[in-house]
């Protein structure tokens, strides 16, 4: 195991406003000196854009090439540079609430963590995370399919709920050195009561930022009676849940991923496995911005298909910086 934790120079950095970034792969390589009649590209950051598809019963579409896409900046079609369809691996990281809000629900939250290990394919490789007082690294990204279930099972609940520090972390510190395909898939009801490095705009800023989609699966704790010396630090008011589902679901329509409602146990299983059925059915696709301007606006996005009764979803924007 591995406590994550936010440096004193990332902390600077946070405050100073340097960070995060845009998402963006390495700059391209700068030409060689030009012939004549040839156009000059500057060097800019490619964009990159997880893409789901689906029908209009709600199925996922696979089988697509790079030509039935078009990307938009701001209304602006763009070209796409690069494509990779759903068959590439992906790296998945779970990130399961244990504060001891989740104490009486842990068992069936373990349970269906590692169905949904199990339901990767064997080039899939994931990782586990878990928080409450402090974010740890159960388990670094591994394709050995039998640790997963082994750190899910490791994992003890209590404290309190440090949520916008474990999406920060994993973004940063976990998934940012990752390659490919990746994504993130948060369990928990949302609320935060613990975290102090990080802010929740901070935490949507890297969600807008990232190329990585985060799949929230809202989760509320169940409400406990307080003993009679004091309440005990377990979210469970209206108000406070209600929060708590907008900010997941914030997370997710930010990135380009998928909030599921798990409110009742019953369901939690049926969220894991709609996850999984996304994960296989997502595209990756790369454009280079036609604005070369850098005035740190925010730029919308959107991806069509030239099929009917077909619609992508993806991030809204990101800022440029």
């Amino acid at each position: 195991m591995t406590h994550l934790r936010i440096g004193t120079a990332v902390l600077i950095a946070l405050c100073a406003g340097l960070l995060p970034g845009p998402a963006a792969q390495p700059r391209a390589p700068e030409d060689p000196p030009p012939k004549a009649g040839r156009t000059i590209r500057a060097a800019v950051d490619m964009v990159s854009l997880p893409v789901v598809v689906t029908s209009r019963d709600g199925g996922y579409t696979t089988g697509l090439t790079k030509e039935d896409f078009q990307v938009f900046e701001d209304n602006v079609p763009q070209e796409i540079a690069a494509f990779s369809a759903v068959e590439d691996p992906v790296s998945v990281a779970l990130v399961i609430d244990t504060s001891g809000s989740t104490e009486s629900q842990l068992a069936r939250i373990q349970a269906e963590a590692m169905r949904f290990v199990r339901l990767l394919r064997e080039e899939d490789a994931a990782a586990v995370v878990s928080f409450a007082d402090e974010v740890t690294l159960i388990e670094p990204f591994s394709i050995t399919r039998r640790k997963n279930p082994e750190a899910i099972r490791k994992i003890r609940p209590g404290g309190l709920s440090a949520v916008y520090e474990a999406v920060w972390l994993t973004m940063e510190q976990v998934l940012k050195l990752e390659y490919g395909r990746k994504a993130m898939v948060i369990l928990s009801d949302g609320i935060d009561n613990r975290s102090e490095s990080v802010s929740r705009e901070e935490t949507l800023e890297v969600a807008r930022a990232t190329d990585t989609p985060i799949y929230s699966v809202y989760f509320p704790a169940r409400k406990k009676r307080a003993p009679r010396w004091g309440r005990l630090p377990i979210p469970g008011d209206a108000p406070e849940r209600a929060d708590g589902r907008k900010y997941l679901e914030a997370l997710a329509r930010s990135s380009g991923g998928l909030l599921v409602d798990a409110s009742r146990e019953a369901d939690l299983g049926s969220a894991f496995a709609r996850i999984a059925r996304e994960l296989r059915s997502r595209y990756s696709l790369g454009y280079y911005p036609r604005n070369l301007k850098r005035d740190g606006s925010f730029r919308t996005l959107k991806v069509t298909v030239g099929r009917p009764g077909l619609t992508a979803r993806t991030r809204g924007g990101y800022v440029d910086r």
